[in-house]
């Protein structure tokens, strides 16, 4: 039997093009560092991916609906906690709003986590130590700039690869799944090295395009993969 398929490997459709653009005025929004027109777009991806994630809960069961509620929400109050901190003058600020949005974030990657493991998916050793040593690149940088800060951000590392690592162990071989923690994990070490390793405001412009983009593209996989029927030809 052939299995399902994420929606996202199919023909675009007005769903689809309708979270592209959603995703691309707050990629815009946030790459040109404007705080009003990155606060009106940035809640607004997942949004609609809460809408729909809620509009085929009947499918679901109620657990799966809760994992799925509270990665959208988890989420959600992460990009709000995430986007204080961006626009924060002072530096104790932008630390209390970094470790909020960590910690925030961390429950939803556990969420993404559960419902992920509700499908029969589970992290292998091998993969969940390769994005624990990628991740220990971002770890070094904040070590030496901002140390203060590791023990509640490399607890969301841990909870970051550990997703990863499961959504790459979604059975049968789900690509989109794989992909979706692939960006995740990129999305975020990204952001700790243009923070710190990047003085050019071109670059540092280009790196948060790539730090949203590839933010929006994860939520969007992972939720919709997560989302959709489980497949039933499961092992």
């Amino acid at each position: 039997m052939r299995a399902s398929q994420p929606r996202l490997t199919r023909r675009p459709d007005g769903r689809a093009l309708t979270y592209l653009a959603l995703a691309t005025a707050a990629t815009v929004a946030g790459a040109a560092h404007r705080r009003r027109p990155a606060a009106l777009t940035k809640p607004l991806p997942l949004l609609f991916l809460g809408v729909d994630v809620a509009r085929h809960a009947g499918t679901r069961s109620g657990t799966d609906n809760a994992l799925l509620a509270g990665a959208v929400a988890f989420s959600a109050a992460g990009d709000r906690a995430m986007l204080l901190e961006e626009f924060a003058d002072e530096p104790a600020d932008k630390d209390r709003r970094l470790q909020l949005g960590a910690s925030l974030f961390a429950g939803a990657q556990l969420c993404l986590t559960a419902a992920m493991m509700r499908r029969g998916a589970r992290p292998s050793g091998r993969g969940l130590l390769a994005r624990t040593a990628v991740l220990a690149e971002s770890a070094t940088v904040l070590a030496v700039h901002r140390p203060r800060l590791l023990p509640i951000l490399g607890g969301y590392g841990n909870s970051l690869a550990l997703m990863s690592a499961t959504a790459a162990g979604m059975r049968p071989s789900r690509s989109a799944m794989r992909t979706g923690g692939l960006l995740f994990l990129a999305s975020d070490l990204t952001i700790i090295n243009r923070r710190h390793l990047i003085n050019n405001p071109r670059l540092a412009a280009a790196g948060e395009a790539w730090v949203l983009a590839s933010y929006f593209a994860a939520q969007w996989l992972l939720l919709t993969g997560l989302g959709s029927e489980p497949d039933n030809d499961d092992d």
